[in-house]
């Protein structure tokens, strides 16, 4: 029987991050992800027969987010951003454009997903984050493990007040053991994935329950041109619980590419019609501000992510799941931050929890769990 140093469970961001640096201690390791592909929502897709970006990508300029893109270019061994920039977001109105100043006393609902993109300086990105996947793959190519859902956690002495992570059931058949798990998908899965003697249906409850957002991708492949290269904002006047769309445009051969996005909630984000609600008002927006772009778009391309918050989970001050210390969450979920800054922070965290160097072993300013053995949240 084999045994596993380490499992990681999910290859987005954060998984191939911190699979990518522990690999560089130990080559026992073993990647498992559900989809066919590696990569989650970063991976490299096409529109117009270009590669691009699975949907709008930014990066803010605070001295957090330095740090952690310091951290992402040892991983990848290149710089992947340029110094800092002014961000100057502007909306449209009936009178034209103007800088985008807030939204006043009727913020959208998922302003803390929207409100990442519109920060006062960014971080200009000189590679691409699916460039950054690729690179993270290339070492780990025989080490990821596709097509291969988690379906259980199992657990030895499971009654007794130490209960031990032994193995994981995949595909609902097959068993992989290892010593340590590094859990990087969605985090209501766990309530799935733990037995209630880890996690009670109470906490399960408030976990399915606890709000969180899907974002709604749009790309566009247009023949006009749109010369600003900062981010829009678009709401419109339609007094709608949708809310606005934030996107920005992109230099492209024979013509442009723009990409936007919104957000959903989870728990309605399976329902095609208020996805297609959701897609309509984008729509809507952009050619009332961009008739132009609208009139020549000439391929689309929608995607919808998977979860990116929402986490009533309570873990310990290392990252791990309460009774289970051989089980860290490194899903960008448990973050306090959003999108790529999230993954890469929260990649650090467990990392830094495991003794691997992150380059944040002995900084304070990165926020931790309070210990909590209350599997209750």
């Amino acid at each position: 029987m084999h045994i596993y140093d380490y499992i990681i469970i999910g290859s987005g961001l954060t998984g191939l991050t911190i699979a990518k640096k522990i690999h560089q201690e130990t080559e026992n390791i073993l990647v498992l992800e559900a989809q066919d592909y590696a990569g989650g929502s970063n991976r490299a897709v096409t529109l117009n027969g270009l590669t691009i970006n699975n949907g709008l990508r930014f990066y803010p300029a605070t001295e957090l987010s330095e740090k952690s893109m310091s951290f992402l270019e040892t991983q990848v061994g290149q710089e992947v951003v340029a110094d800092p920039i002014e961000n100057h977001p502007e909306t449209y109105e009936a009178h034209g454009f103007k800088p985008f100043v807030g939204f006043g006393e009727n913020p959208p609902a998922f302003y803390d997903q929207l409100s990442y993109f519109l920060t006062q300086k960014e971080l200009p990105l000189t590679t691409e984050p699916h460039e950054w996947m690729q690179i993270l793959q290339s070492d780990l190519q025989d080490k990821i493990q596709t097509k291969s859902i988690v379906t259980k956690f199992v657990f030895e002495n499971l009654e007794s007040g130490a209960p031990a992570l032994t193995h994981v059931l995949v595909n609902g058949s097959k068993t992989i053991y290892a010593r340590n798990f590094i859990y990087a998908a969605p985090l209501k899965d766990l309530g799935l994935l733990l037995p209630d003697d880890i996690l009670n249906q109470r906490a399960k409850a408030k976990l399915k329950k606890s709000k969180a957002w899907q974002a709604v991708c749009l790309d566009l492949f247009h023949t006009a041109h749109v010369e600003k290269e900062n981010m829009f904002i678009l709401n419109g006047t339609t007094d709608d619980d949708i809310g606005p769309c934030v996107g920005r445009f992109f230099a492209a051969p024979e013509g442009q590419i723009s990409q936007w996005i919104s957000f959903i909630e989870s728990e309605v984000a399976e329902d095609t019609e208020a996805i297609g609600h959701v897609l309509k008002k984008m729509k809507r927006q952009i050619k009332r501000a961009f008739p132009d772009v609208s009139d020549s778009i000439k391929k689309e391309r929608i995607f919808v992510t998977p979860i990116l918050s929402g986490s009533d989970m309570k873990l310990t001050a290392s990252n791990t799941v309460p009774k289970v210390p051989n089980l860290w969450v490194a899903s960008s979920q448990a973050s306090p931050s959003a999108n790529l800054l999230g993954s890469l922070q929260q990649a650090q965290l467990v990392l830094a929890a495991l003794g691997f160097g992150s380059g944040i072993e002995n900084d304070t300013t990165i926020p931790v769990y309070e210990e909590d053995v209350d599997a209750d949240l």
